[in-house]
């Protein structure tokens, strides 16, 4: 019996140290959050957006009902939900194109997934100057729509605006987008002035 014990002791000793070590790394990972928030600031652009994860950026011609733009995109994607703001300059600074740069962006966008708008309401974008300080608002859309990529079901919740001869959309796209992130990333959006 004596040996046994002796056995069972050593099977009760403490886990070396860098086993104890990998075994808090595991658990601690296994806990870490899928976001990593970041605000991001594109001066170029005129906004400030918060990003769910370090975002990659292009730019491509697209086409407003009839008005060529470049517009430029950054956004992430966590989970198979994309994180996205688009920013277009516009040829004029009228309300005229203004409103209508907003109405396309918003066809396209509920069209791009063959989807309808289940929600749609007029809101006030923050606009902030340098040093983050809110300054006014921007007029705008925030909506919500369902629809379908390729075979798959997706949802798009998305806040349109724009000021001066600006045209922003900030856009989360997915199979069912989390209401936090998603709300996160959407009331993080701010125009910089």
């Amino acid at each position: 019996m004596p040996a046994l014990a002796a056995r069972s002791l050593r099977a009760m000793r403490p886990l070396p140290w860098f086993a104890a070590v990998l075994v808090a790394c595991a658990a601690l990972s296994a806990c870490a959050p899928r976001h990593d928030w970041r605000e991001i600031r594109a001066d170029e652009d005129h906004y400030l957006a918060m990003m769910p994860a370090r975002p990659d950026r292009m730019t491509r011609p697209i086409d407003l009902d009839g008005m060529p733009v470049n517009m430029t995109m950054q956004g992430a994607r966590i989970d198979g939900v994309a994180f996205i703001v688009g920013a277009a300059p516009l040829p004029d600074a009228s309300v005229a194109v203004r409103e209508r740069a907003l109405a396309a962006m918003r066809t396209a966008m509920v069209r791009n997934i063959q989807g309808t708008e289940s929600r749609a309401d007029a809101v006030a974008v923050p606009v902030v100057d340098a040093s983050g300080r809110a300054v006014g608002s921007a007029p705008g859309w925030r909506i919500e729509a369902r629809g379908r990529v390729g075979e798959r079901a997706v949802s798009l919740h998305a806040v349109f605006a724009s000021r001066g001869g600006r045209a922003w959309q900030a856009v989360v796209l997915g199979p069912d987008p989390e209401p936090d992130p998603a709300r996160i990333f959407l009331d993080g959006f701010r125009i910089l002035e």
